[in-house]
């Protein structure tokens, strides 16, 4: 428009200014809403890179001390016999950590970068992790410091690692919960003497002369390594990587690993460490991706750890597996973009052929057009006027303009060319800019905004508790009216997702009341029904009535029956649930409480009967599960029958038990352990005779009766973790001492996976009895074992809703 208004190159009526305020208008709106996201954008990435984070300097006068650690308290460290070296717990921004420094995390904050575990608080060195930002996972995941294999039946460089032998302690808090920790000031000094902030001038432990026949070559492009606190020396001068022959020198651990990759799941590396003695071999660490923290998961229920960073900025797992975000149009938008798109292919349509009509009109009537000042050439040829350029002077006047008022009008220019195709094509398209509608694009981004601001002003959508309103973070909220239906992966996903533990089924008896069920008739109407079988109280369980046994077991009338209390133990040991503080912070009336405790004097009641959370755990600490149905077992277990989880750590899993126990016999151990007596014998033996009768006839006990619990510590052997497939999960764990040390395996999982013929012995039995295997031959109980286990299968099967046309028949 520009170029036609003020140069001439082609017709316009249409002024450019009336055009470019609109336009400019539409721009500036949308590189104000774009940039507004990047100046976003830019602040979050500039809060992460400067993210405060701890690592382990030389303390200097510069330094900024963390008061958090060790009170800003610089830590000395004994190096060699006279030299001690002040180390302090320094504050950097992520951004400036880089390979080879030793970090420092505390509990609930984010992994800064890529780093390989060396130390925590929790016993063994060993930290919690929770990924959920990095594959979508909630359950907390453990992760073990490095160790070294036993050689000829020593542990080699211990010194160096962080599962040492340490003064084992329980919690004085009374709470239960007692681990082997490593003291923070313990894990520095251990770390340092191995690394260059103890040593400035130390040589990789990879170049240990000793280590020779290994080949190892430090400039290998396959693999990174890393030397604790890497740097310069103070001159400037690189540093030395291999020792000088015949020179004393002092070695320091070397990290060597695998290249940067994308495989969250996957690390391979290992941790060279220095000899124990001048002239001895460097032993190697094996890393995989037990050893590493990832960055973005986020420490739990460990005080601290301390890691040496592997990868950071751009080469860590997390950055190279995002992706940049795509642009994400709404339906509204995409259907706008097509009615542009054929908005212009009509306009330009319109422009060509309007262009093309122009220049055939124009050529057709060309001498009929006098009134806009143009004529041929051949009818007007002024006199000594030259002959060049599109327009001529004409000695003429207008035509019809001969009357004496028109005779100061004077002569007109004469145009002897008419415009041509291209001309004319512009000038339409000043006349027709309109078709392409600028101020839709500003009237859906308005509304957007608006939509955006009535999400978060909504008060169905505000959470009260913690005060957070819904926040709209994508702008095509258009789309919510549209939305018909909707796939969830996952049952949670959409729900809460609790479980309860509501029914149970021990010794062929049920307990709990029964589920109410709503079954239709014929009229329409729906009618509660309840199930017609009879059941116990939830926190009873079946005991044996006999005062003594034969076989020379005695004194078990005041215990739970052999399966009763395996179904306790089942429910209490067989998991992978974690105890971890409870981080919520207490209310107002919560502390005013504690204050006005401090004053009264707790009875002995109280003090015999311990504080329980919500779901079960103890006072103080809740309970991490990796399912809602495995959290829903262990919270029953403490909650209805009191066998409560208390922690666990590497010696095994501690529970909390309120009655005694079967394996407090000598003959039973000794019985179990020789194999002359089993499961199902002793199963059969602890069982009420007056169990095959009515339920009412049968000897129940209440399992949580308010006596004194005892703490038991079972040793986990071997783990066989819940998948797919097996769909059960089973753990071989040791019974106290006290309890004998017997060896079990427990295991628990969905019906359909437990009463297999492989899991199940009476499987066979119990398919013959109640006809789901009609073909196969009738099988009858050989022996009382036998029969007793039947039955409990029976009182399985009922409760799980099959068939039981054979149940009153079976004596």
């Amino acid at each position: 428009m520009f170029l036609g208004y003020y140069g001439g190159l082609f017709t316009t009526s249409v002024s450019p200014w009336t055009t470019l305020g609109p336009l400019a208008l539409v721009v500036s709106i949308s590189l104000m809403q774009e940039g507004y996201s990047d100046i976003k954008r830019h602040r979050s990435d500039n809060t992460t890179n400067n993210h405060p984070c701890v690592v382990l300097r030389r303390a200097e006068s510069k330094t900024k001390r963390d008061a958090r650690f060790n009170n800003g308290e610089d830590v000395t460290v004994r190096v060699g016999r006279n030299n001690k070296i002040p180390i302090a717990f320094e504050t950097l921004p992520r951004k400036n950590i880089r390979s080879g420094d030793l970090v420092i995390v505390r509990n609930r904050e984010m992994i800064p970068a890529d780093l390989i575990l060396l130390g925590s608080s929790n016993d063994g060195g060993n930290a919690y992790i929770e990924t959920s930002s990095i594959d979508g996972e909630t359950n907390l995941k453990l992760r073990n410091s490095p160790c070294i294999p036993p050689s000829d039946g020593k542990d080699v460089s211990s010194s160096f690692l962080s599962n040492s032998s340490h003064d084992s302690s329980f919690d004085e808090t009374g709470d239960g919960v007692g681990v082997t920790a490593e003291l923070i000031k313990q894990a520095v000094e251990r770390v340092v003497k191995m690394s260059l902030l103890g040593h400035p001038e130390g040589i990789p432990a990879v170049a240990n002369p000793a280590n020779a026949d290994e080949g190892m070559v430090l400039e290998n492009k396959e693999v990174k390594r890393r030397f604790f606190s890497w740097g310069r020396t103070e001159k400037g001068s690189p540093r030395r990587l291999v020792p000088k022959a015949g020179e004393v020198v002092t070695y320091v651990a070397t990290l060597t690993s695998e290249p940067p990759n994308t495989h969250v799941n996957n690390y391979s590396g290992k941790l060279t460490l220095p000899p124990n003695e001048d002239g001895t071999r460097s032993v190697h660490a094996a890393l995989n991706v037990e050893n590493i923290l990832l960055r973005g998961a986020v420490l739990r229920n460990t005080e601290w750890v301390i890691g040496v960073a592997c990868f950071t900025g751009a080469d860590t797992k997390l950055v190279m597996n995002s992706v940049a975000t795509p642009s994400k149009f709404s339906q509204m938008d995409t259907l706008i973009n097509r009615t542009v798109f054929f908005v212009l292919i009509v306009m330009v349509t319109c422009v060509c052929s309007l262009g093309g009509l122009a220049v055939i009109r124009n050529e057709m009537y060309f001498d009929q057009l006098w009134y806009v000042g143009r004529v041929r050439p051949n009818d007007y040829l002024p006199i000594n006027v030259s002959t060049s350029g599109a327009r001529r002077q004409a000695s003429e006047a207008w035509p019809m303009f001969n009357l004496p008022d028109t005779v100061g009008i004077g002569n007109p220019l004469w145009d002897t060319e008419h415009q041509s195709w291209i001309q004319n094509t512009f000038t339409f398209i000043t006349l027709l800019s309109n078709f392409v509608p600028l101020s839709l694009y500003v009237s859906v981004e308005m509304i957007t905004l608006m939509m955006m601001m009535y999400i978060g002003w909504d008060l169905h959508m505000y959470h009260k508790e913690s005060d957070t309103p819904a926040v709209a973070r994508s702008s095509i909220v258009t789309d919510l009216g549209l939305v018909e239906y909707i796939f969830s992966d996952k049952t949670g996903t959409l729900t809460c997702n609790i479980m309860e533990f509501k029914r149970c089924s021990v010794d062929g008896h049920i307990f709990g009341l029964p589920m109410a069920k709503a079954a239709p008739k014929l009229d329409g109407v729906v009618e509660s029904t309840k199930a017609s079988d009879a059941a116990h109280p939830l926190k009873h369980l079946l005991s044996s009535s006999l005062p003594s046994i034969s076989d020379g077991f005695a004194g078990i009338d005041d215990k739970l029956t052999f399966n009763a209390e395996m179904f306790l133990r089942v429910m209490s040991i067989c998991h992978t649930v974690v105890v971890e503080k409870d981080q919520v912070a207490p209310t107002s009336q919560e502390v005013e409480e504690s204050k006005h405790s401090d004053h009264v004097k707790e009875t002995d009641e109280k003090k015999k009967k311990k504080k329980k959370a919500e779901d079960g755990a103890p006072a103080g600490y809740a309970y991490q599960a990796e399912s809602p149905d495995e959290g829903a077992l262990v919270s029953a277990a403490s909650k209805q029958y009191g066998f409560q989880l208390i922690g666990r750590n590497t010696s095994g899993v501690q529970i909390s038990c309120p009655c005694p126990t079967l394996l407090a016999d000598t003959n039973i151990v000794q019985g179990l352990k020789d194999g002359s007596l089993t499961a199902k014998v002793l199963a059969s033996k602890t069982a009420s005779p007056e169990r095959r009768s009515k339920y009412s006839c049968a000897q129940v006990k209440t399992v949580d009766d308010g006596c004194t619990p005892r703490q038991e510590t079972w040793a986990i052997l071997a783990v066989n973790r819940f998948d797919s497939d097996r769909k059960r999960m089973s753990v071989l764990v040791r019974s106290p001492p006290e309890l004998g040390s017997v060896p079990m395996l427990l295991c628990k999982g969905a019906d359909s996976s437990m009463l297999l013929e492989e899991v199940c012995g009476g499987t066979r039995l119990l398919e013959s009895v109640i006809g789901v295997n009609d073909r196969a031959p009738k099988v009858k109980p050989e022996s009382e074992e036998d029969n007793s286990e039947l039955e409990s299968l029976l009182g399985l099967q009922a409760h799980l809703g099959g068939k039981l046309s054979s149940f009153a028949s079976v004596t």
